[in-house]
């Protein structure tokens, strides 16, 4: 046996992974070359360091591997209704209201990852349930890394919009640097992941009324109301064709469920069908709810 064919089995023999005869083999030609003799005394000191330096992982690596291709989830149930959450690693990335079957399906569509049962954080439990419930929440982690830059726009000026209060598509697209993406800005509202935290609900049409929602529109109308929003008023508004209210004394004009509309005493209130009707009547939008660009 050569040199070059003794150093490339020397490792295997030493562990006792080749055949007997070339086992033997290996150990004729090392009696007979010193060099070669010298790099298997290399080798074993090399093999005694390497195992110095070995530890026991503070975990399992199948966590992190199991973070990295799954989300865990949850049921929250509160206000007779049922909410399946999925949450990844960076926080809450799905909400649904139903069934599993629908929730699994959402789920796999969307982001198509492993969902392993697991208990979600008690402070984001609480939160959805209040949630679920038309009660005030505070913001909890949420993870939007899926979503495009006009997504999280959009999301980010729907979060603005005050509990008890609604806002039109129009408006949305318009804070979200976007006016004439309102299409774009219902479809982002239709495919939200994270509705109740990400409140959807309180975004109605432009045309006026309450309008749709992925959860059904009693859902939609029950969440507002238990918010304090007046439904049966914005319905009536709509009938009529009123999208603002005004003010005769301060001559501001807001969207009807802005707090500052709601303190307008019914003889200073003026109803008006357009941003056009106020402007052209010496109106100028509430710098509160920007019911127009100003």
């Amino acid at each position: 046996m050569r040199c070059r064919s003794a150093l490339t089995r020397m490792d295997a023999a030493r562990t006792g992974e080749l055949s007997v005869p070339e086992i033997d083999a290996v150990h004729d030609h090392l009696r007979g070359c010193g060099s070669c003799s010298d790099s298997l005394d290399d080798l074993g000191n090399l093999a005694s360091r390497m195992r110095g330096v070995l530890h026991t992982p503070p975990h399992s690596c199948s966590e992190d591997v199991a973070a990295q291709v799954a989300d865990r989830f949850d049921v929250v149930e509160a206000a007779g209704r049922t909410a399946w959450v999925a949450m990844s690693a960076s926080g809450v990335r799905m909400i649904h209201v139903g069934d599993e079957i629908g929730f699994r399906r959402s789920h796999q569509q969307r982001f198509g990852r492993t969902l392993v049962h697991g208990k979600l954080p008690e402070a984001t439990t609480s939160q959805i349930a209040a949630a679920l419930g038309g009660e005030p929440i505070r913001r909890s982690p949420l993870d939007l890394s899926t979503l495009t830059e006009f997504e999280r726009t959009v999301l980010a000026a729907l979060a603005t919009i005050p509990r008890g209060q609604v806002r039109t598509y129009a408006w949305l697209a318009r804070m979200a640097g976007r006016p004439k993406a309102i299409r774009a800005v219902g479809n982002v509202m239709a495919r939200n992941p994270l509705p109740l935290l990400m409140p959807c609900h309180r975004v109605v049409p432009t045309s006026g009324g309450i309008g749709d929602y992925a959860f059904g529109s009693a859902m939609k109308r029950d969440l507002l109301r238990r918010e304090g929003v007046a439904v049966d008023e914005l319905d009536d508004l709509a009938r009529r064709g009123v999208r603002f209210i005004g003010s005769r004394t301060t001559h501001i004009f807001c969207c009807p469920t802005c707090r500052d509309a709601r303190r307008i005493r019914p003889e200073n209130r003026v109803l008006l069908h357009g941003e056009a009707e106020a402007v052209e009547g010496g109106f100028r939008p509430c710098r509160h709810c920007q019911p127009a660009a100003a």
